[in-house]
Formats: structure tokens, sequence, C-alpha cells
């Protein structure tokens, strides 16, 4: 029986010991992905900012702004290996009024965070191919450069990795992005704006970015972002010569924690597949396995049990033991008794 249940134990044991290794190689790849069903807001706010004011056509300084940045998943285009971000923003003044909107949408590789060409991705609804990292970093970020797209630009810039900073209670790589002025669109105004005398003119609308992110490496979750953001319009010489925006725009306090926390959600189930259940399930793997091997032998050097005695076995001969030199006495008389066999006399 012992070498039974040994037995037993050790398939047990061995079982587990090769869940222990199995999981960090198979389960964790398998479940460790950017969520299909991602949903999420952050917002961003400047102060001191310069825009301009369509409606008059001037500059406004000094303006408050603040950036809303919805994150939805596109459930039903995404699957194992994909999964699809629409994303709104939309910029607004401190009395409500609306500066910029922008959408897009894209798909990104659910372990690398890398752009995919896939799911009818677009710019502001303009079919546009993405490249490079956008809305997140990849699980295990390294201290290295990675290509971030920029969707204003529309193409990707070196995210350089600067230093390790500690924020909001993680310890969190600070990455530096910078777009140099490029022109983005073209814009027809009256010529008096960009130092011109004809009644209208076509000018360039030029884009400046400088994007500062935090990000919690083993999650890749950005937990504050910062952008320096200006757009000018410039003259036919190439000088800028009226601000549309010059803001730098950060994470709220409130939008910080939230993302901490879900960098620190995140990280949790990481270590619990990579770590945690690995370790718990060797140590328990090692213990039955050994326990196992225990009764095993301890079984093996017993040998077989004896054979047990049954009453009904035993010798049925009343005869003495020959071994035995004590005579036989024969039955006493009792006194004053006679032998059966005695005869009275008459």
């Amino acid at each position: 029986m012992r070498s039974t249940s040994g037995a037993v134990l050790v398939a047990a044991g061995a079982f587990l010991i090769v869940g222990a290794v199995a999981t960090p190689l198979t389960l964790a790849p398998a479940l460790v992905k950017l969520p299909l069903d991602q949903s999420s807001v952050t917002i961003s706010t400047a102060q001191n900012a310069t825009v301009l004011d369509f409606s008059t056509l001037s500059e406004r300084s000094g303006v408050g702004l603040t950036a809303h940045r919805a994150v939805r998943g596109d459930v039903d285009a995404g699957n194992a290996d994909r999964t699809v971000f629409n994303v709104g923003v939309r910029v607004i003044d401190d009395a409500g009024k609306e500066i910029t909107l922008s959408t897009d949408r894209v798909a990104l590789d659910r372990r690398t965070a890398e752009a995919v060409a896939c799911c009818a991705e677009d710019i502001n609804g303009t079919p546009f191919k993405h490249e490079g990292l956008t809305y997140t970093f990849p699980f295990g970020t390294e201290k290295k450069t990675y290509q971030y797209f920029d969707n204003s630009a529309r193409k990707s810039y070196p995210a350089k990795f600067v230093g390790t900073e500690e924020l909001q209670g993680l310890t969190v790589y600070k990455f530096e992005m910078t777009a140099e002025p490029i022109q983005i669109s073209e814009i027809k105004v009256p010529g008096n704006l960009v130092g011109s005398t004809e009644p209208t003119v076509t000018a360039g609308r030029y884009y400046a970015n400088t994007r500062t992110l935090w990000v919690e490496p083993d999650s890749g979750v950005i937990v504050k972002g910062q952008e320096k953001q200006l757009q000018t319009l410039r003259d036919a010489t190439g000088a800028d010569k009226i601000k549309i925006i010059d803001a730098t725009l950060t994470f709220t306090e409130e939008t910080q924690k939230q993302q901490a926390k879900a960098a620190k959600d995140a990280r949790g189930q990481i270590n619990l597949l990579t770590g945690v259940l690995p370790i718990a399930l060797g140590a328990l793997g090692i213990l039955l396995l050994l326990l196992g091997l225990f009764l095993v032998v301890r079984a093996s050097r017993r040998g077989p049990a004896a054979t047990a005695v049954h009453a009904d076995d035993r010798p049925t001969t009343d005869q003495p033991s020959e071994a035995t030199a004590e005579p036989v006495e024969e039955p006493t008389v009792p006194a004053g008794g006679r032998h059966a066999s005695d005869r009275s006399e008459p």
C-alpha cells in the first residue's frame, strides 16, 4: 500500500514541477496580452497657453486648456493576436470652447504593442498606416529607444530612454521624443495674417512637439504623459507668423493615479503568472516528489508482509509435546471416592 501511495505522490509531484516550468513559458504568454475590451479616459491640462481664435483670427494668450482622450477597444475586430483601438481626442479651453478635435483607429500587436496594418486603420477618417508604438509600451519595456507614432505628424519618431524616476509609488522609465517642425496642412487665410499684401493666401500649418512619457516597465502602461506642442502658420519665406496653439499639456494628478493603478493591477497579474504561481507549484511538486520517493524506498526495504495465521489453521492434536520431560498425570480420584472401574464387594 505504501509503495502505491508513494508512486501516486511521485507522479503528482512530477506533474506540478512540469506545470511550474510550463506556466511562465506557455500560460503567461497566452494570458499576458493587451486587452480586447480596452476602455479608458485620460485628461491632460495646460496653463497659460496661446491659441488662435479662428472667429477673430487673433491670438489669445493665458488660456487654460483641457484635453480629453478616450480609448475604446473594438472587440469584434480583435483576435488572439491583435487588438483594435478607436481613439478620440478633444481639446477645449477654460470656457468650454473647442480648440481641436481628432480621431484615430489603430490595430496593435497584443504582445509587442507595435502597430499592425489591419482593420481599416485611419486618422481623422482618412486611411493611414501606423508604425511603431502608440498609446502604450510593450510588456517588459526595456531601457532603449523605441519608435513612437505621432498622429499629427503622421510618422514615427525615436522615443529615447533618458532615465528612471519614482512616480505614484512606482519605478518608471522616462522616454523623450522630439518631432521637429513639419508641415501638416495648408490653410487659406487673409494675407495680412501672415504679412502678405494679398487678400487671401495659402499658409502652411507647421507642427512641432516634444513628448515625454513615464512608463511602468513591467506592464508598459504610460503613467504620465506630457506634450510641449507648437502649431504655427508660416509665410512664404518659411517664417512663423502666428501661433495656432502653443501649450504644454500634462496628465492631471487624478489621471496619473488612475494609470498607476492600472499598471499595478497588470503587474500583479504578470507576477502571479511568472513568479508566484510557478514557485508555489514547484515547491509543492518537489515536496510531493520527495515524500513519494521516501514511501517507495521504505516499502521496498521492508519486503513482503508476513502472512497472518488464523486460529483455524493451528494444530488440533491434544498430545503433549515430545520435547517435554514432564510426566502425564492421571486424573485424581476425589477423596472418599473411587475409580469409575472399581466395583463394590458384596
